[in-house]
């Protein structure tokens, strides 16, 4: 990586960081600075359940889980692939090990490529980008699921994540883990509004299709708007 891309990218993330932080803080402040906390926090309470449940479920099956989460881990890579409109030239994965190969990439794009399965919970969002769409009295169980999804990316991300890993230590390392802090920033900011109902506009919550990462998507770049504007006005006024 040249001197040129590592400053750019940087800047970069310095900018997301800038732009995401207040609404971290503001959704934080919607669940612990505003009337009852556990009243705040009773929609994530089937989350924590299939969170905890699989945690310990997990020491149980830890030998046969290790193919899921090389699976898992080398999956997240060929997506980002695609989605960068890479072609994939091979995928193996093993107990333990696995590699996935793309055609030749610039830095700009391997980066987020390379970095993906450290901070993108790929099962829960796929699930939430279904959540909206399921009927409101079966909702817990699907949250469930999405918790257990949690908690594995959890510990895909706890086992798998370090210096020794090529994917991180063939950038230099500060911009490898401030674009992991970054994203699993942008992450919380995902997930956490992907539960909250939405309000019909007077005051009131909708029986069905209250929920989706879509709508938590779209919140996440009013927000980022909103603040750049804030940031311009104080620059300029």
């Amino acid at each position: 990586m040249t001197k040129r891309s590592f400053i750019i990218w940087m800047l970069i993330l310095t900018a997301i960081i800038v732009l995401t932080v207040p609404y971290a803080w503001y959704l934080l402040k919607v669940l612990f600075a505003y009337g009852n906390i556990l009243h705040q926090l009773e929609i994530f309470k089937w989350v924590a359940i299939g969170f905890a449940g699989f945690a310990i479920l997990r020491r149980y099956i830890k030998g046969n889980l290790e193919f899921a989460e090389t699976f898992s881990h080398e999956l997240t890579h060929t997506i980002f692939a695609f989605l960068f409109n890479l072609q994939v030239v091979e995928f193996h994965a093993n107990q333990g090990t696995g590699y996935m190969m793309a055609a030749q990439r610039n830095v700009y794009k391997g980066v987020p490529i390379s970095l993906a399965p450290y901070c993108f919970p790929l099962f829960t969002f796929l699930l939430l980008s279904f959540r909206w769409m399921m009927d409101f009295h079966g909702m817990w169980i699907f949250d469930i699921i999405i918790g257990c999804t949690l908690c594995f990316h959890f510990y895909c991300f706890k086992t798998q994540i370090g210096n020794h890993q090529t994917d991180i230590n063939q950038y230099p390392l500060l911009l490898s883990y401030s674009y992991i802090i970054t994203s699993w920033l942008i992450v919380f900011c995902l997930i956490i509004p992907a539960f909250f109902p939405n309000m019909n506009g007077h005051g009131t919550v909708e029986p069905m299709y209250n929920y989706g990462i879509f709508s938590a998507i779209w919140r996440l770049l009013e927000a980022w708007w909103s603040n750049l504007l804030h940031i311009l006005h104080f620059r300029f006024i």
